[in-house]
């Protein structure tokens, strides 16, 4: 006996309703009618035998079997753009890596290097989207993150990457003609910190001793390429991943005026949901990242180079 299934239209139909709790913004989003609307959604009741709305002065309100599988087609529709656009990216072959990553960590790290990968694996591909926050991996697309955090993930399994050490950075003139900065003149200035992390200038200045300073003052950004970019921008000094600013202290565009960094105790993890079976694009990555990882862990071992004097114009 063939099993009747609702048309895509009605699901649609009742996916745009419940989201809006409007037939009018439910048809505008649909390109049809409002009438149309409420044909499929009474279709789509009449073949489950179940009200899905409450219909009061021309208001509709979700009735509780229609909150539930609001959800359930909301996410089946989703999976079912998400499984076609990855039909249509790959054409056939490959497949596709969805990866929840740390913003900044993805613009300066990952994707520079993904070329590499690429030329390796041309046929897979890597949707990227920022993540910041631990999270669970059950109802969402992604088959893998990369956190920043300890090793334990909840429902994942976890990979080390490698570590981070922080240093001080600010503009060339953000201490004018002074020649001599110490630790004492950094806890001082502006501070800028990372919303996520905000003990981290805190910390800085108990390593460095000092105790008589508000580490906590100063403004704060949700991500690490915010507080970069107001240390160029010479709004004050930011303590942030020697690794994403290599290139602005190369280049002079930034400076580290003293020496003291800071060792995280946390590190950025490759995690996989424990639930779910690893893809042979996953598989790809995976090798991939903990071997572009390992490279560049042993490339951060090398001592860093002194700070670059701040130039003066």
């Amino acid at each position: 006996m063939r099993l009747r299934l609702p048309s895509l239209s009605s699901l649609r139909a009742f996916e745009a309703a419940a989201l809006h709790l409007n037939l009018r913004r439910a048809a505008a989003d649909l390109f049809i009618t409002e009438s149309a609307v409420s044909r499929q959604i009474a279709s789509l009741e009449s073949l489950l035998g179940v009200q899905l709305f409450h219909r009061a002065n021309q208001r509709i309100t979700l009735t509780a079997a229609g909150a539930l599988y609001s959800v359930q087609v909301r996410e089946m529709l989703r999976k079912l753009q998400r499984d076609t656009l990855e039909v249509m990216a790959h054409e056939g072959a490959g497949g596709t890596v969805e990866l929840a990553c740390v913003p900044t960590l993805a613009v300066e790290w990952l994707i520079p290097r993904l070329p590499d990968f690429y030329a390796r694996h041309p046929q897979v591909v890597v949707n990227i989207s920022a993540q910041s926050d631990v999270f669970l991996f059950d109802g969402t697309p992604y088959d893998a993150a990369i956190h920043f955090g300890e090793a334990v993930y909840p429902g994942a399994r976890a990979d080390l990457l490698f570590g981070e050490e922080s240093v001080a950075v600010c503009h060339p003139q953000l201490f004018g003609r002074k020649k001599r900065i110490d630790a004492h003149d950094i806890a001082n200035a502006p501070l800028l910190h990372l919303a996520t992390r905000s003990f981290g200038w805190k910390q800085w200045m108990e390593a460095a001793g000092i105790d008589d300073v508000n580490a906590m003052r100063g403004a704060r950004f949700d991500h690490h390429s915010m507080v970069i970019a107001a240390a160029r921008a010479g709004l004050g000094i930011g303590l942030v991943p020697r690794f994403l600013v290599e290139e602005y202290l190369a280049s002079g565009q930034l400076v580290s005026p003293v020496a003291r960094s800071l060792r995280a105790t946390s590190a950025y993890y490759l995690v996989q949901p424990d639930t779910r079976p690893m893809s042979h694009a996953m598989q790809h990555l995976r090798a991939w990242l903990l071997e572009a990882a390992s490279k560049f862990a042993q490339g951060q071992s090398v001592p860093p180079r002194e700070p670059r004097p701040a130039t003066r114009k």
